[in-house]
């Protein structure tokens, strides 16, 4: 046995250097032709592949201590120039009376050395704000500037254009009472901002990505290629602060009816249908947009901005990231109030610029046993402003849908003012009826009903009213006038028409009687200074005639009594009206179109 061991170690040793000669065999062999290669190569090509691989080499050597040698100094100034060229700071929405504005500037040039920073004053505030920083630093310049949005007429068109003191492609409109700890959060939205495709795109606000949906996000962003300097980048980047409350939501939908001067304000919890961000936020956006826009800087802001955003089918994108807030402002009575004036008097100026007659808000929220007492009564009256406690975070809670309407009270004139030629202004406009006054209108309507049917007036649905009725069992969009026909020999019967005869009557309820001058017809005004209402027009009953009784104009057309004999109804504004037989036939007849 210690005989056949020693044998099988002999013949592995033998066979391992065996293996080493010819591998020796095979290594000296290509290195011979190697060495024979290289004595045949012509000098001039021998020369040029040295210098090739010699400047490869320096070149890649010179790259390697680029980097190596760039000090952390140098990654810094160039950091901050790439920021100072890209972005301007603006201040739009702040208070002369207490505000957080020196603060807030010293920190961003604190972070951002002479960063350029636009501060936007409405009219000519008092006490005047102002802004001196102590420049310690050399090399620092004042980039501060104060740019009035008022008239002067001693200023230049270009010098009343706050755009044309943006030299930057982007803006970044930051609210009153920030603070930065670093620049990481610009270069952030910077670079958001600048790629094609938008973070969390058709994701939920509030749903945050698993790790495996974030990586393929961030690997499809990469594939797709930045914006370029000259491409106007029609999307607003939104960054929220740490302070905004959790409670509440912050984004809501805005939907603008304009021919029905309505505007719709929806709460949701997508940021893909963010049409204004309501808590406190920052807004990055291409210059380019702005101006597009007709009025940017327009107060109150943000919230004008958004809706002429919406208009023009700006996108957005909601920042995962926040900036932090700085001093608490408004923690006074006094002051709360008074800022909470300025915002009630600036949504009042917005609706009346863009011709809003009605609100809508749909929000989730508790409904309190006072606001359904109050909402039995036709809903009640809401500040105008859109304020942060819009409506709950918590979209488990009911849906409730609030209507302010604007205008046409009994105190004010009726917003369809004087009709010419069966054509109110707001016809050439493209416009229907103002809600408001269609309002009033059905209000002076039922109450004029509940009259005749008390005292037993006998009346028929007339005209235009009569055929949209026929047709829709509603009011016409463009409606300013309802026309109630009835026997004359019923007059007597209403007192509030009786006394009306010789001098107007206000009933008990407000509602303004008056003979009209033009004819001997009466018309039933929402109030006296209120003239939206309903015409009552008399006709006389001779035997199988009926006749206008002391009016005149198209109205005044005679027919045949078969047509009120019998009475028929019509569904119409929620109640069975009494109105003609045959009535398509009616209408024809009378050439109501």
């Amino acid at each position: 046995m210690k005989v056949m061991r020693i044998r099988h170690a002999k013949l592995i040793v033998t066979l391992v250097v065996i293996a080493n000669l010819i591998l020796f065999y095979y290594s000296w062999k290509s290195t011979i032709w190697k060495s024979l290669a290289s004595t045949l190569m012509l000098p001039s090509d021998a020369a040029e592949r040295a210098a090739a691989a010699n400047n490869e080499l320096m070149g890649a050597g010179s790259a390697a201590s680029g980097r190596a040698g760039k000090s952390p100094r140098d990654k810094l100034k160039n950091a901050n120039k790439h920021i100072r060229k890209s972005i301007t700071i603006v201040f739009r929405s702040f208070y002369n009376f207490e505000n957080d504005l020196k603060a807030s500037i010293d920190n961003l040039l604190d972070i951002v050395p002479n960063l350029s920073v636009l501060v936007l004053l409405e009219g000519a505030p008092y006490p005047p704000v102002s802004y001196e920083r102590n420049i310690t630093a050399s090399g620092e310049e004042n980039t501060v500037r104060f740019i009035n949005l008022g008239f002067d007429v001693q200023k230049t068109p270009e010098q009343l254009n706050a755009l044309a003191a943006i030299h930057t492609k982007y803006v970044l409109f930051l609210p009153d009472s920030v603070r930065l700890t670093s620049k990481n959060l610009l270069q952030k939205i910077l670079r958001e901002i600048n790629s094609a495709m938008p973070l969390g795109a058709g994701i939920a606000a509030r749903a945050p990505l698993r790790a495996g949906e974030a990586k393929h996000q961030q690997e499809a962003r990469a594939l797709v290629p930045p914006v370029g300097p000259e491409e106007t980048v029609k999307r607003i980047v939104i960054v929220p602060f740490a302070g905004n409350m959790k409670s509440f939501s912050s984004c809501t939908q805005i939907n603008l009816d304009l021919p029905n001067w309505t505007i719709q304000y929806v709460a949701v919890n997508s940021s893909d249908k963010c049409d204004l961000y309501l808590q406190k936020h920052a807004i990055l956006v291409d210059v380019g947009v702005l101006k597009e826009l007709p009025d940017p800087f327009a107060s109150p802001f943000p919230e004008m901005f958004y809706i002429q955003a919406k208009l023009a089918g700006i996108t957005k994108t909601v920042f995962p990231q926040s900036f932090q807030d700085g001093r608490r402002l408004f923690a006074s009575y006094h002051t709360k109030q008074r800022r909470t004036e300025i915002r009630r008097r600036q949504f009042k100026d917005l609706y009346k610029k863009l011709q809003i007659k009605r609100i809508i808000r749909r929000s989730h929220k508790v409904i309190s046993k006072t606001d359904q007492k109050e909402g039995g009564g036709g809903g009640p009256h809401h500040s105008l402003v859109l304020d942060t406690q819009f409506s709950s975070s918590n979209f488990s809670l009911p849906l409730v849908t609030e209507i302010d309407l604007i205008g046409c009270e009994r105190t004010t004139k009726s917003c369809v003012g004087a009709v010419y030629n069966n054509q109110p202004f707001y016809i050439y406009l493209n416009k229907h009826t103002p809600p408001c006054c269609l309002d009033k209108l059905k209000t002076t309507f039922n109450h004029v009903l509940e009259e005749f049917e008390n005292v037993g007036i006998r009346y028929w649905l007339d005209n235009q009213a009569l055929k949209t009725a026929i047709e829709t069992n509603r009011l016409h969009p463009d409606a300013y006038e309802i026309d109630i026909s009835f026997n004359v020999n019923d007059l007597e019967r209403s007192n509030a028409m009786k006394k009306s005869q010789n001098k107007p009557y206000v009933d008990n309820e407000g509602f303004y009687w008056i003979k009209a001058t033009d004819g001997h017809y009466f018309k039933v005004q929402f109030s006296k200074i209120n003239q939206i209402g309903v015409n009552l027009l008399p006709f006389e009953i001779n035997g199988n005639e009926v006749r206008p009784s002391g009016f005149f104009g198209w109205k005044a057309k005679e027919f045949s009594a078969d047509y009120l004999h019998p009475m028929s109804t019509v569904l119409f504004l929620g109640k069975n009206v009494m109105c003609p037989n045959n009535v398509r036939e009616f209408l024809d007849f009378k050439n109501v179109k």
